[in-house]
Parts: C-alpha cells; structure tokens; sequence
C-alpha cells in the first residue's frame, strides 16, 4: 500500500462506521421485538458499548503481546472475522424464534455482546498500527478523527438514507460485505488460501442481499394469532407497518404494536370506530379538524362524512400509511376529498411551527408507555395545543388506560369528559345530546364522494341507542387506585416510571 497512513485512516474511518451500522441495526431489532418500549435503547446501547469495551481491552491485549506483530494482515483478519459472528449471530437470532419469540432479547443480547466485541478489537490495532512509528499528537488525533467521522456519519447515512431504500435485514448483509471487502483488501495477494476465503465469503454474502426479507416476518409471527405471518411488512426510516389478515378484518400494527384496523363499520365495533362517530355526535358543526395520526384512516374517513366540513387537515409521519390506504376501497376515498389536506411530518413539530384555529383536534394516539409516547401526552403540548383552539373547540385522544393522561388533560383544560375511556377536553363544559338528537346527526352523515347517507332512519335509532348507553362524565380520579401525576417532557412517567419495560411481554 503505497500510502501507508491514508489506509490507517481509512480503517479508522471503516471500523468506527460499520461498528455504529451495526449498533443501528440491532437497535431497530430489538425495539422491535421489545415492543417499541423506551428501554430498548438503554437496552442495546449497553450491551453495544460493554462488547465494545471488551473488545478494546482485548485489542490492547494483542497490542502488547510481542510475538504478534500488528500489520495491516491481522487488523483485516479481525474484520474478517466480525463478518463471520455477524452472520453466525443473526442466524441464531433467527433459528431462536422458532423456538421461542419470548427468548429473543436474551439471545439477541449475547449475540449483540459477542458480535460487537469481536469489533471492539479492530481499533485498537488500527490505532497502534497507525501511531506506532509517529506518536505525535497530529497523527493519534488524525486516527482518532476518522473514526469518529466514521461513527457520526453511519447513522445519519443509515436512519436517514438507506433505510428509506434497503430494508433492514439487507443493510445488515451489506455491513458484512464491507466488512469481508475491507479483509480481502488488507489481505496480501501471496496469501492465496486466506484472500480468496476472504473473497468467497464476500460473493456468498452478496449474494444474500436479494434474499427475502425473513427475520421481522419471524419476529412479527403469533402477534394476533399464532402461525399467522403479515400479508404485508412494509419499512422505511420511520418505523416498520405490518398488517394482517384475519377474521375477515386487516389489522395494522406499527413497529409490532397494534395500531389500528381498516373498518368504519359502525355496527363492527372490532375496532371501536364509535369514538371517531362521537365527534359528528358532540360537534356537527365543526368545519376545521386537525388530525394528528392517520394509521389506518378509519377515523378521518369517517370524520369526511360530516356534511359542514371544510377542511381537515391531518398530520403523519409515516408516508408509507397513505400508500397503504389507496389499496382498501373503503378508505381510498379520503385521499381524494379536496377537502383533505395529509401532511407528513411529525405531529409535534408541525403544530408547533404552524398557525390556525380549529373546531376540533383528535390525537390517534398509541399506547402510552411507548418511545416517543410523551410527545402527544404531555402537559407541554397539550398547552402548545390551546393555541390552536377557541372557546368552542374540543380535544379528543385516547390515553389508552394511562390515569396520568387524564390527569394532565385536566391540568391544561377546564374541562375533561371520559368517553369510554377518551379523553375528550374543552373549554366550555360539554353536554350530551339525547337520543332523538344523536340519530339525527347521525342521519346527516353521507360519503363526500358520492353524497349518499351513512345511515337510515332505523340504523340511525339503532346507533343512537348504542351511544346513549356509552359512559360519559366529567373525570374524576379514582379513588382505590394511586395517586396520578402530571406527565411532562421531563419526567416522561408514562414510557419508564409507569411504562411497561422491555422484559413485560
């Protein structure tokens, strides 16, 4: 190698790159298969950062050890063989799941271990291979700054570039192709058997980027019934979308949470479609709806079927939610409603950045003590919320079981309903309208693209009935249970205090 410290630095800038690829990949499985819970992080961050640090002692290890000499050989020899772990350790990880889903964090977490200590020893020989000769404070600080360029860049590259491109079992093979690549190229060509072991490897692993898609297909098997796979598994840099099919209904869940189902048959309850019928009921005339959340826009769809609308604008994050809407007919329609403005973007930001008053916000809310949950729970935006409203507007989201969401909703409104477990927020108290009243806006409901009504007369009174059975009062705590607690940006209660943690399922 005619320039000895460019391959230095190019080594440097490689094992700092492919080690936090690697970090990033098992990062998205675990959370995964964790449920999305905050701790999944903390969870794999640990054990990244503990394999590496074994790693590194073993490299110094090796370092000092007089009879090895460290040459540009062994340090491709290393990544040869963190190719090699990298593949034994999702093999395993996948063979696991067919034996037990509830042993995947246990194996994952010894996997993550043994992969990344095998990588933890790449450093520091480049290190020592690269400061050897020339120990001045330019050369080590050279060597240190490309891998930490390399470390910075991989996942601002991966999460968010590649995985808008590549799913996440494909960028997985290609850091193993890299890593046999960088191998081949350390390995001189006069040692035949040990090169071209390194190049059969690095075409057999080429090879296995166009396999299909295998272990979140395993991962997100048994979730709503057992032995039963997703029809579809779509992914991007925003999460992962699984739905399935079954008893007669497709079921969406988002990174192996559920999410939602493609119904707005009022009288199918499988997916409590009577809350997105409970705003038509409390506020026929709104004629501006912010939305956060689509999912499965079975909410927004029926939200279009109110005649005085005007506009409604609903804000997501993921595109790829849309593009599964334009495949169910009876859904699809909302992507052409003039009336409908979808944004996509995420919801906090969003609201925060813009202006505009509205006559309703619904929040399609996900479980509470999921990552990221807090964004839409706290008492921060539920204040940054208020700037949107005006004396009449509602607020309505489900807190799906969380008390602290409650809580909180009545530490920012004046006044809070419970609504079969919504929280429905105003400024102005809210009454309930009789049942004559209810199957009349009922009845006003029709589908905008063809005006024809959502109700008759009878299926309207049979609605009616059902909603003026529902439980709504104001909120009012619970006495046998604890204390609830305001959930802000800062104690983020729902994800780790009273979150479900990684080890609950």
């Amino acid at each position: 190698m005619k320039n000895k410290y460019l391959s230095i630095y190019l080594l440097a800038f490689a094992s700092g790159f492919l080690s936090l690829a690697l970090e990033v990949v098992w990062m998205r499985i675990v959370s995964f298969a964790g449920h999305s819970v905050p701790q999944a992080f903390s969870y794999t961050l640990a054990l990244f950062l503990t394999g590496i640090a074994i790693g590194a002692w073993q490299g110094r290890k090796i370092c000092r050890e007089r009879r090895i000499f460290v040459n540009h050989e062994l340090i491709g020899q290393y990544f040869g063989y963190a190719g090699c772990v990298d593949l034994v350790v999702l093999l395993v990880t996948y063979m696991s799941l067919f034996i037990s889903n509830q042993s995947i964090l246990a194996v994952a977490a010894i996997g993550i271990l043994i992969a990344t200590s095998v990588r933890g020893v790449v450093f520091p020989l480049v290190h020592h291979l690269g400061t050897e000769k020339t120990k001045s404070g330019r050369q080590i600080s050279n060597v240190y700054f490309s891998n930490v360029v390399g470390s910075s860049l991989s996942p601002i590259l991966i999460g968010f570039v590649l995985l808008d491109i590549f799913n996440t079992q494909q960028i997985y093979f290609a850091i193993c192709v890299c890593s046999f690549l960088i191998a081949a190229w350390c390995t001189p060509s006069s040692r035949k058997l040990l090169f071209y072991s390194q190049i059969g490897l690095l075409i057999c692993t080429l090879g296995l980027l166009w396999l299909p898609e295998k272990l979140f297909q395993a991962l997100a098997k048994d979730v709503v019934g057992k032995n039963i796979y997703p029809i579809t598994l779509i992914e991007n840099k925003h999460g992962i979308i699984q739905v399935y099919y079954t008893d007669g209904t497709k079921v969406v869940y988002g990174a192996n949470v559920y999410d939602g189902k493609f119904n707005i048959d009022f009288f199918n309850q499988n997916n409590r479609i009577d809350r997105a019928y409970f705003v038509p009921i409390m506020k026929p005339d709104a004629k501006n709806i912010l939305v956060i959340g689509l999912s499965t826009g079975s909410w927004t769809r029926v939200l279009s079927m109110m005649p005085k609308l005007e506009k409604m604008t609903i804000v997501e994050i993921n595109p790829d939610y849309v593009k599964e809407i334009a495949k169910h007919p009876e859904i699809a329609p909302l992507l052409q409603d003039e009336r409908v403005n979808i944004i996509i973007d995420d919801g906090r930001k969003w609201v925060r950045k813009n202006v505009g008053q509205y006559d309703v916000i619904m929040m399609n809310t996900t479980y509470y003590w999921r990552a990221y949950g807090t964004n839409l729970l706290s008492q921060e935006f539920l204040n940054i919320l208020k700037q949107h409203l005006h004396t009449n507007s509602m607020v309505l989201y489900n807190p799906t079981g969380s008390e602290d969401a409650f809580f909180t909703a009545k530490s920012v409104y004046p006044q809070v309903y419970d609504y079969n477990g919504m929280v429905v927020s105003s400024f102005q108290p809210i009454d309930k309208p009789n049942v004559d009243e209810i199957a009349q806006r009922l009845m006003n409901l029709q589908f905008p693209e063809n005006q024809q009504v959502v109700f008759s007369a009878e299926q309207a009174k049979k609605a009616a009935e059902f909603f003026d059975k529902q439980p709504f009062h104001v909120y009012k705590h619970k006495e046998n249970e604890r204390l609830p607690e305001i959930i802000q940006d800062s104690n983020m209660i729902t994800e780790y205090k009273y979150g479900k943690g990684l080890f609950s399922y």
